[in-house]
């Protein structure tokens, strides 16, 4: 029988408030969190000092740069022309998809999943027109390459965030930018590959000359594109210029270590603010202040219950179970229970509620197994919300390309079930 006190009970039932509130969408979850986090502190649970913790954590503020800095950079226009030069280049339909997707993940692992989206969208739909396809073909496929994308960087998911920030508590050591890249890339490759493979069972595309931009002419699509190829080239080029010329060197600085996250990229929207790049009231808007004020209080129930072992009561119950597992199915069994919690409820979740489960495993010293290893098996099962349409830039690109929830139920439980085992693999030989 566990041992459960009075304490331990309160705190789980406020938990399990703020899950169902998230669950439900008919409470407000920001300010559900935030009472059971006031509530928590009305009882004792902390001393108000440290009560609010995660709104002074690192992670909080480094959310936040990272959703302002991808308005930036959507507002800044450096994507004009992709679609056109895409078609240029590159004929073949399937091969256009590939491309579009690609260049979707090198976005999302840049910025926020739906900044990616909101980029590539009009792209990818003018593609689909002149292409004479269906743009759900493209959708499909968009949508796991903006969630995969972001497990490429520490900045490219909120949810890489918060493990980076669990392990400096853990090991007095942040993840650095491109620590996440080994089995994101592993993913990334995994998923696309399948992608293309179940695609070309299941799907029939046009005869390449029925795909041709000559055979679908469409003469507001070519107003349109003359319209950013020719109107305003030096205002995009200046914006391009900017851009680059800052966010690489914040890039490259981050990615050593030298500065953190959300020092370089804070001043980076500085610069996009001083420019006229991005108007303050965007910028403004872009901070979702629902998503911080829920953040900054999940972060802080996560430290509440680390302390007063409401955590630790549960984790400990895995332990057995764990001990007779091999390190690597170790590592597929957390990224297994943070990629469900991940698809039902979403990515920040599964982050703070696994991420401390990770650090109390690998600190009981009764697995022989690397706190590392652990948190990373978190990141990559958060990053695999790919199973159930309930990611917010999968819904964005299902309202605007129409592709069904079965299909993508049906290939995104494929695709976790292959690149589940791929990246726990990866992780069990960089990270054990």
């Amino acid at each position: 029988m566990i041992p459960v006190s009075w304490e331990h009970l309160v705190t789980w039932l406020v938990l399990c408030f703020i899950l169902l509130s998230v669950v439900s969408d008919k409470i407000r979850y920001d300010l559900t969190a935030f009472a059971g986090l006031l509530g928590l502190g009305l009882l004792g649970f902390r001393e108000t000092e440290r009560l609010f913790s995660g709104f002074s954590d690192p992670a909080l503020f480094t959310i936040a740069v990272v959703l302002v800095l991808s308005t930036g950079l959507a507002e800044s226009g450096i994507l004009t022309g992709l679609g056109q030069s895409i078609a240029r280049k590159v004929h073949d339909p399937d091969r256009q998809i590939l491309s579009v997707s690609a260049v979707t993940v090198l976005l999302s692992s840049m910025m926020n999943n739906v900044g990616a989206v909101g980029l590539i969208l009009p792209t990818v739909q003018r593609m689909a027109r002149r292409a004479g396809l269906d743009p759900a073909l493209y959708g499909l496929p968009i949508a796991y390459a903006s969630i995969l994308g972001g497990s490429l960087t520490l900045i490219g998911t909120s949810s890489n965030i918060i493990v980076s920030a669990f392990r400096m508590q853990a090991s007095g050591k942040p993840f650095q930018m491109f620590d996440f890249a080994p089995q994101g890339v592993a993913m990334v490759m995994a998923g696309l590959i399948l992608w293309y493979i179940l695609h070309l069972r299941h799907k029939k595309l046009p005869d390449r000359e029925a795909s041709l931009p000559s055979q679908t002419h469409d003469t507001n699509d070519d107003i349109h594109d003359f319209d950013e190829l020719f109107i305003a080239p030096l205002r995009t080029f200046r914006n391009t210029t900017i851009v680059l010329v800052f966010f690489l060197p914040a890039l490259l600085l981050t990615s050593i270590g030298l500065i953190h996250p959300a020092v370089a990229f804070g001043l980076v929207v500085m610069v996009l603010l001083a420019t006229d790049i991005l108007p303050y009231d965007k910028a403004y808007a872009s901070l979702n202040l629902p998503v911080l004020i829920f953040m900054g209080s999940m972060i802080s129930v996560a430290n509440v219950m680390q302390e007063n072992g409401s955590l630790s009561l549960v984790v400990n119950q895995l332990i057995p179970f764990l001990q007779t597992l091999p390190p690597w199915l170790m590592i597929y069994f957390i990224l297994l229970l943070t990629t469900l919690i991940s698809n039902i409820l979403n990515n920040a979740v599964a982050a703070v509620l696994m991420s401390p489960t990770a650090i109390i495993l690998a600190q009981s010293g009764l697995l022989n197994i690397s706190v590392d290893a652990l948190l990373m098996a978190v990141a990559a099962g958060a990053s695999l919300g790919i199973i159930l349409p309930t990611n917010q830039s999968t819904l964005i690109v299902m309202s605007s390309t129409s592709f069904s929830r079965k299909s993508f139920i049906k290939i995104g439980a494929v695709l976790f079930l292959v690149s589940g085992i791929i990246a726990s693999l990866v992780i069990y030989m960089i990270w054990l």
